[in-house]
């Protein structure tokens, strides 16, 4: 399947319905993000696009789950299959989902639509990275992190305040009648 989500949407599928399809960017390749520990931004990250190819996404147990809580699971896709649908491009990993006709479908469906939840993140386990350590003005250390495999992918999230900028999520574009 392929789609082209431009932050995470919601789409009509049928005209007069109301889509509940929810779509976004998860994980952006070869971009600097900047951890903070709650008082300094301390260690920055890069996902390398060697992370994640189409073999390895097969192999993966991956839940969307809202706001990183593992009890509210709002999609699949386990080894291939599920309602949680993946593509794999060269900036990074976007997915979809239909969002179930449940509390928390509707929750995570209104709350994309008003724009409270904006952005993506995923957890992951590192199995290989380099690092280098830059020594800042004010004699503080930071380190950045260039992610080059991942061992396993376990979870999407629509996130409130993501921490890895560039990722996204939205409504997928009403229906459009065409002439």
């Amino acid at each position: 399947m392929r789609f082209v989500p431009q932050g995470m949407k919601v789409r009509e599928a049928e005209e007069g319905k109301q889509s509940r399809t929810v779509e976004g960017c998860a994980i952006v390749f070869n971009a600097e993000t900047t951890l903070w520990d709650g008082k300094y931004y301390v260690e920055k990250e890069i996902i390398s696009p060697s992370c994640i190819t189409e073999d390895f996404l097969r192999e993966q147990d991956v839940k969307l789950n809202l706001l990183h809580n593992r009890n509210e699971s709002i999609a699949r896709n386990n080894k291939g299959e599920g309602t949680l649908k993946f593509e794999l491009r060269a900036d990074g990993l976007y997915w979809e989902a239909e969002m179930p006709k449940c509390d928390l479908g509707d929750r995570a469906l209104e709350l994309v639509r008003n724009k409270t939840y904006t952005g993506c993140s995923f957890e992951f386990y590192p199995e290989e990275c380099t690092s280098e350590v830059k020594t800042l003005e004010d004699g503080r250390e930071e380190e950045t992190f260039t992610h080059t495999k991942f061992r396993s992918l376990s979870a999407l999230t629509i996130a409130l305040d993501p921490a890895y900028q560039g990722t996204s999520v939205s409504e997928r574009e009403a229906y459009q009648k065409r002439e």
